[in-house]
């Protein structure tokens, strides 16, 4: 545990925030301001919960804030809160904000503990179809908490890749890409796996510029299937280097991935990501001419957590006010 003490001051937690999604734990000791006290992480996502024993992962991870703290507010984000999780939480529908989603969180039954979850949207993409996201909403609020601008396109990369339009600081639409989850079954699990270089995942010089090629690829109008085909061809044919493919591949998932920025209809992006997901996505959006302002989606999702416990105490005491 990292100290409690600021200089003479001793900080009294007054949040634990968790970001519980399907393959990652993480959560967080926090001040009823915010303030980060202490921190644990490990990959018990909830499809790798034993006996979907819950409490156990909880306490286990927690044990010793929640002994030193009894009581304690504990509020949830994610896919912890989807039917395969601890308790279903409702989706939201509209205009939604950080003062709709204080509004409707999941209690968790049958636990001793103060738990409650973050709702879900469910909403339009950007042509008119469902969608939906559980996890992203909170790291939106957070963002706009740390100075995001309150309208404009949001970039949330990662295993289900989210594009997400905002308007005076509420969600209004969004669309999800497979494009992580494509990624690793064409290079783990396709004609393409066994052409993969050792070092497929070294962001140097040479990979830089395959992805950037894979960028430009994308644009290409023989589509996604036939250019997924022609990476393998490249390789046969000698005209692409195997330590390259993976990042080409990435580039091209990308790549076709950002074709919603013609649907979007905003050249103000703000991308929250972190480390190589970060990189790959700045150096994507620069290529095409976006200069986007970037936050990290760690930090992200634990302000939102912060701001979304805060706007709840605070309705609650307005209500018994």
């Amino acid at each position: 545990m990292v100290p409690l003490r600021s200089g003479e001051n001793v900080q009294i937690p007054g949040l634990i925030g968790i970001d519980w999604g399907t393959s990652s734990f993480r959560a967080y000791l926090m001040t009823a301001g915010g303030q980060l006290l202490d921190q644990v992480s490990d990959q018990t996502g909830i499809l790798r919960v034993q006996d979907r024993d819950f409490a156990k992962v909880l306490t286990d991870a927690c044990g010793s804030w929640l002994t030193a703290w009894p009581g304690i507010k504990i509020l949830m984000c994610g896919m912890i809160g989807s039917r395969g999780g601890w308790q279903e939480a409702l989706y939201l529908s509209g205009a939604i904000g950080v003062s709709e989603l204080s509004a409707d969180l999941t209690r968790v039954p049958g636990t001793k503990y103060d738990i409650e979850v973050v709702p879900g949207l469910a909403g339009r993409d950007f042509s008119g179809g469902p969608d939906v996201m559980r996890g992203e909403e909170t790291t939106l609020v957070g963002a706009l908490a740390m100075g995001a601008p309150r309208s404009g396109c949001f970039c949330l990369p990662g295993t289900h890749s989210k594009w997400v339009d905002l308007k005076d600081g509420r969600i209004c639409r969004f669309s999800t890409y497979l494009t992580g989850e494509m990624f690793a079954l064409l290079r783990e699990q396709s004609i393409l796996s066994p052409l993969m270089g050792e070092d497929d995942q070294d962001w140097c010089p040479v990979a830089q510029s395959a992805f950037l090629s894979g960028v430009d690829m994308a644009a290409e109008p023989s589509g996604l299937l036939h250019q997924v085909f022609s990476l393998r061809a490249g390789i046969l044919t000698q005209e692409t280097r195997n330590e390259a493919l993976s990042a080409k591949l990435s580039g091209l998932l990308i790549g076709t991935e950002l074709a919603v920025l013609n649907n979007a209809g905003s050249k103000r992006i703000v991308l929250i990501a972190a480390g190589g997901m970060a990189e790959r996505y700045q150096a994507a959006l620069r290529h095409q001419g976006y200069d986007p302002i970037i936050f990290d989606s760690e930090e992200c999702c634990r302000r939102g957590l912060a701001e979304i416990a805060a706007a709840r105490c605070a309705d609650i005491m307005e209500n018994t006010g």
